[in-house]
């Protein structure tokens, strides 16, 4: 487990954030109290089923669908701990935060599946992945994005109100946003946020640029839910080495630390590369992100597509052997119970396939064509032209590049 080639030092942990600041830090919920909330959801689920739903075999259908639906994402997982936010409750940057009203509008949709069988792929959706911007003042070593960097933008900011518009329309209820940095157009970004209709959670993916304290208030203050903040290396020297930029680092911290202090989630995303892959550099990377007050940490395999283009860095078994005793011992041992929830997308698309390819997520590209995901670039159809029907089944058709689709 251990043989994997490490050519980075290692450290047990840095201490960024000192334990005064602590109450800034979001609740990891464990035990009774992660029961406890489990229990008010469930009832809460329950309550607005019986109600929605009064037909007793109508509300056979839809547990049965939900129960199989569950199924493809806790495949061997039994996740230990919930993070807990400014009075909300998060399994993931990929779900909506309980309690809020659009947390139940997954559970909608499969039950109109259950039921009536006449779901669009459209309405279909549960994310979507939205880039931004092309601009960014990085220039990171496995950026997917890399040709696209800092050429002129195709989309105004009007365009961007449409296409959030449009996807809103049809109930879609969690929005990532990217590019880029989408931090490098912070004013237009809030505006675009602010603009939307507060029935999803919105986040954003950034390098931690321009992410200060007055932005953060204002980004929270228009709707904004989370951040992800990406962070490549436990060690400044070496994180800043992989972004080409020698603030990188300085500007995770900052960026972590103003997010904490306007109560937005924090989840740190890692291209775990394969120097950088064994169990001591993994766990000290979870250290530093309970010192920064992450609620998660995403473990990303790097992919042959942008700045890698060509290039051999797939991981090999050994090193997802790695990976997913890392993720199982951070997400279940009693020492690591207070630690971020570490995610692990290629551990359950490699056991149950990929929500992409237009089955449960879609990718909108800089340009405004609707993707699979940034990785499989097969360009299909311009999000405002008027159907998407066809290009979403041609997605699924198509499948995922690495893995089995979800459905």
């Amino acid at each position: 487990m251990e043989s994997a080639i490490n050519h980075y030092p290692e450290a047990p942990s840095v201490g960024l954030i000192k334990a005064k600041n602590s109450f800034l830090h979001p609740r990891i919920l464990t035990g009774h109290a992660k029961t406890f909330y489990l229990f008010k959801m469930w009832v809460n689920i329950s309550f607005y089923s019986i109600i929605r739903y009064p037909n007793p075999i109508h509300l056979f259908k839809i547990v049965k669908r939900l129960l199989e639906h569950k199924k493809h994402y806790t495949v061997n997982n039994s996740y230990n701990k919930l993070s807990y936010v400014d009075g909300r409750v998060y399994f993931s940057l990929n779900n909506n935060g309980w309690p809020s009203n659009h947390f139940i509008r997954p559970i909608a949709i499969e039950a109109k599946e259950a039921i009536h069988k006449n779901v669009s792929h459209f309405e279909n959706l549960r994310m979507v992945l939205i880039a931004f911007t092309k601009k960014c003042p990085l220039f990171c070593e496995h950026c997917y994005e890399g040709p696209e960097l800092n050429k002129k933008d195709t989309l105004s900011l009007e365009d961007h109100k449409k296409i959030l518009k449009k996807l809103q329309k049809t109930g879609i209820s969690l929005f990532h946003f990217g590019g880029g940095d989408p931090m490098s157009k912070v004013n237009e970004l809030i505006e675009l946020i602010d603009s939307a209709e507060k029935t999803a959670d919105f986040w954003i993916y950034t390098s931690g640029f321009n992410f200060t304290e007055i932005n953060a208030l204002r980004l929270k203050q228009a709707g904004l839910t989370g951040v992800s903040i990406s962070l490549d290396h436990h060690l400044p020297e070496y994180h800043n080495k992989f972004r080409r930029h020698t603030e990188a680092f300085n500007w995770v911290k900052l960026a972590a630390a103003n997010a904490l202090k306007v109560k937005l989630v924090i989840t740190l995303s890692i291209c775990v590369t394969r120097e950088y892959c064994n169990t001591g550099n993994l766990f000290s990377y979870l250290e530093l992100a309970r010192e920064l007050g992450a609620s998660f940490i995403q473990l990303l395999e790097p992919r042959a597509v942008g700045n890698y283009a060509g290039k051999d860095v797939s991981l090999t078994s050994e090193h997802e052997t790695i990976l997913e005793h890392f993720f199982t011992e951070a997400n279940t041992q009693t020492q690591y119970k207070l630690h971020p929830i570490v995610l692990y997308p290629a551990y359950f698309q490699r056991r149950s396939g990929c929500p992409g390819a237009g089955s449960k997520f879609l990718f909108i590209d800089t340009d405004g064509y609707m993707r699979s995901c940034p990785f499989c670039r097969n360009k299909k159809t311009h999000i405002l032209d008027d159907d998407h029907e066809v290009s979403i089944q041609e997605m699924k058709n198509e499948g995922c590049g690495k893995y089995s689709t979800l459905y």
